[in-house]
């Protein structure tokens, strides 16, 4: 027993030892190990789900709330307004997006403080469901289908007899739920002509499914019922469920998902500490666990993981140094 405490705390002292050398001497010690060591570009690893929550809106009366969801289906945190009505989300480099259809509103969401920043203002409209971007153009659904630029600058619309409850973009089509419990599909590269692909359509997961989602692989929708909790659903091209949550509280309408990710994590503990610099050490030289997710490693926000990141968390967490970046895996 003496001997594996002693093995314990001779490796427990190198450590310290180790990144007390590297606040005192970084660049030293880098150049005695960089060249060694060939950096991983997190461009080169794929970020999985680890890290992703759900974004779901609901409604009750003259409230709505903005839920944030882990991946298990338990509530982190929720925002409420008082006459407002939220509906279809979208997602935009990792940012919420959401339609309010008591006006004729698209706001960018503050997923930290609940803030909306106003994006399309157009009252000429009536309300605003089915919202979608196709990485350049919102389309935005009333009677017609309305387009606008990213700064919610309108460029024109499209003669559209639908009533559509939520819009998705899967990189070829937009794809809109309607109040006719059917997912339909629309070609609109010759905008403002519509083209309608009914050989790719097919029937939600229930007849009471609201807004609409596309992940990359799967599509999202929530059940707005009366009197009783639906499920949130996750699902494919035939409507065939893929995963499910039973909603929180409210009436659903839309779920989405984005990426939580705390630069310079790299153990995902949910905080920035020593221990992400030990961890960087025994990935970059002992062949040990990669980050999780792998950009978040990349504490200084130059597209690698690397020896340099440890010696920027040890210069933060000790030194007072330059917090992490915020945006290493955009």
């Amino acid at each position: 027993m003496k001997k594996k405490y002693y093995k314990c705390s001779k490796l427990v002292l190198i450590i310290i030892v180790f990144l007390f050398l590297l606040t005192i001497f970084p660049s030293a010690i880098c150049k005695m190990n960089c060249d060694t060591v060939k950096p991983v570009s997190v461009n080169e690893v794929n970020v999985d789900n680890r890290g992703n929550i759900i974004v779901f809106t609901a409604n009750q009366e003259w409230l709505s709330r903005i839920y944030l969801l882990n991946m298990d289906g338990s509530v982190i945190r929720f925002f409420e307004y008082e006459f407002y009505r939220f509906v279809d989300l979208e997602v935009v480099n990792n940012e919420v997006y959401v339609a309010e259809a008591f006006a004729p509103r698209v706001y960018k969401v503050d997923l930290e403080t609940g803030d909306l920043e106003l994006i399309i203002d157009d009252w000429t409209m009536y309300y605003f469901y089915g919202l979608v971007f196709d990485g350049t153009y919102f389309y935005v659904d009333e009677w017609d289908l309305n387009r606008y630029d990213i700064n919610g600058v309108k460029d024109g619309m499209a003669s559209f007899d639908e009533t559509v409850y939520g819009s998705a973009w899967d990189g070829s089509y937009i794809w809109m739920l309607g109040d006719e419990n059917w997912i339909k599909c629309w070609n609109v590269s010759s905008w403002p002509t519509l083209d309608r692909v009914t050989e790719n359509e097919f029937a939600p997961p229930s007849p009471n499914c609201r807004g609409l989602w596309f992940d990359g692989e799967f599509f999202w929708t929530a059940e707005s019922l009366d009197g009783q909790l639906g499920y949130i659903y996750q699902f494919d091209y035939a409507g065939k469920i893929v995963n499910q949550w039973l909603e929180p509280a409210f009436s659903g309408w839309s779920a989405c998902t984005i990426s939580k990710i705390i630069c310079g994590d790299a153990n995902d503990d949910g905080e920035v500490n020593v221990g992400d610099a030990v961890y960087l050490i025994n990935f970059v030289f002992n062949g040990g666990p990669e980050p999780t997710p792998f950009c978040s490693g990349d504490a200084n926000g130059d597209g690698e993981v690397n020896i340099g990141d440890s010696v920027y968390l040890i210069n933060y967490v000790f030194k007072g140094g330059p917090a992490p970046v915020q945006n290493c895996c955009d």
